[in-house]
């Protein structure tokens, strides 16, 4: 489990540490607009990374299955218009729980019918699996700010779109 959370920090890590790389190039000058779910919707949002300081008070959740963007969009909890709504997103990764795995979360009633674009597409299912003992979650005290953006303003000239191909779930994450 240790290893784990190794991985999942050092993924973060190096994904903000690209922030920068991604949107220095000649094409893009905006932040990178990333693809997402929410209640099994699409969302876009814009990338503006990690946030030193934020209020704790005022936070949204974010989930991200096995690290950030590591095998598909991340999931939030709230959307422009909700009460709970906030750009300024709380970091929750998600794993298989120990002795689970994949076709076991598949096999359960809160894996997304848009798999295997995506495993999970709402936090109601996430948070069911974790009761169920199919996930657990991380909270690495990490706080970033993501903007929800239409998907006009996410393919906006100047924005620096990330690739919506993911890569193939392991049978466990």
């Amino acid at each position: 489990m240790r290893q784990k959370k190794l991985a999942v920090l050092l993924s973060l890590a190096l994904a903000i540490a690209a922030i920068p790389l991604a949107t220095s190039g000649a094409a893009a000058s905006g932040p990178p607009t990333n693809n997402g779910w929410f209640a099994g919707h699409q969302i876009y949002y814009l990338d503006q990374g990690v946030e030193k300081q934020a209020d704790r008070a005022h936070l949204a959740d974010i989930f991200l299955i096995g690290g950030n963007r590591a095998y598909q969009a991340n999931v939030v909890d709230s959307v422009p218009g909700d009460a709970g709504y906030s750009p300024h997103w709380d970091v929750n990764v998600v794993h298989t729980a120990d002795g689970v795995t994949l076709a076991d979360i598949l096999a359960s009633p809160y894996a997304s019918s848009s798999y295997p674009e995506a495993l999970f597409d709402s936090v109601a299912d996430i948070l069911g699996a974790e009761q169920a003992g199919l996930v657990t979650i991380e909270e690495p005290g990490v706080i970033v700010n993501c903007p929800i953006v239409s998907v006009a303003a996410a393919d906006a000239p100047g924005l620096d779109p990330r690739s919506e191909d993911f890569p193939e779930f392991p049978s466990t994450f």
